[in-house]
């Protein structure tokens, strides 16, 4: 199938691993008891060890004020970029699969820590042999598997709860499909490299508005390696008062920029959380 552009694949629902993977989801289920009662720690716990699929769902409805409790969206909410990151052999195995020689050959030095870590890629700092600093996206090994898998298994269940009264305020097939679909552009990084670069182009002209450049060398479908942007991160009110930011400068710029983005350029942002957008230089005329 043929969709934006780009070739995506539609999980199979008979795939030999959905039995074993449900059997999987059924264990982690049971061993964190929600029977027993559940808390916005335990969900976030049980669905970080659900994996990637569930972690999508779970920064979806940290987004959704409207459905859960604040206390809920909030610990959802370190979904974004707090998953429980790869072990750094993990790490260091997608790398130089990808790159076909040994990780030092083309960075100075590589962080073990991620400064973030998602459901589907996790950050690392890293120095290129040629002394510049970058931020290293890592994709996690057999995601596509593991995602098609759940896939598959949530439109199962999603046929049963169509023939309630769930199926008549959604069509829950159709939003697996979209964010099957969303989630295959996510782990195609040299998608993500275009997509900045648009970006890049389509803001040149815009004083306070930019995003980390990408290195084509360095950069493949599993491995994304960009430019290292500082800053202050959007939702650090604290750190932007003591700096002296002016927030409603900081965000008639933001509302600014985004309308730009949809009505004039047709090309926005489309995953704007808090930990995607920085705050940086003269106060008077901050960067974002």
């Amino acid at each position: 199938m043929r969709r934006n552009g780009m070739e995506t694949t539609k999980p199979l629902n008979n795939s030999p691993g959905n039995g074993k993977r449900l059997g999987e989801i059924l264990r982690i289920l049971g061993r964190h008891k929600l029977t027993q009662g559940i808390t916005p720690e335990k969900l976030r716990a049980t669905v970080e060890d659900l994996g990637p699929t569930f972690v999508k769902f779970g920064q979806i409805m940290s987004m959704r004020h409207d459905m859960l409790p604040a206390e809920y969206c909030e610990e959802l909410a370190k979904l974004r970029t707090d998953v429980q990151p790869l072990a750094f052999a993990e790490v260091r195995h997608v790398v130089e699969a990808e790159y076909k020689v040994p990780m030092e050959e083309i960075f100075l030095s590589f962080e073990e820590q991620p400064i973030g870590s998602a459901s589907i890629a996790q950050a690392h700092m890293a120095v290129l042999r040629d002394g510049r600093p970058v931020v290293v996206k890592v994709q996690r090994p057999g995601i596509r598997e593991t995602m098609a898998e759940d896939v598959a298994l949530l439109h199962r269940a999603a046929r049963l709860l169509n023939l309630t009264e769930v199926g008549d305020v959604v069509d829950l097939n159709m939003v697996l499909d979209e964010m099957w679909t969303v989630a295959q552009q996510e782990m195609d990084f040299l998608l993500e490299a275009q997509n900045a670069e648009e970006f890049r182009a389509c803001n040149r002209d815009t004083a306070f508005v930019d995003c980390p450049e990408i290195d084509h060398r360095h950069t493949t479908t599993r491995v994304l390696v960009m430019e290292y942007v500082d800053g202050v991160q959007i939702d650090d009110v604290d750190t932007l008062h003591r700096e002296a930011y002016d927030l409603e400068e900081v965000g008639l710029k933001l509302a600014d920029n985004y309308v730009k983005q949809v009505i004039d350029d047709g090309f926005f942002h489309a995953d704007p959380h808090p930990g995607n957008i920085r705050i940086r230089g003269e106060k008077s005329s901050g960067s974002i």
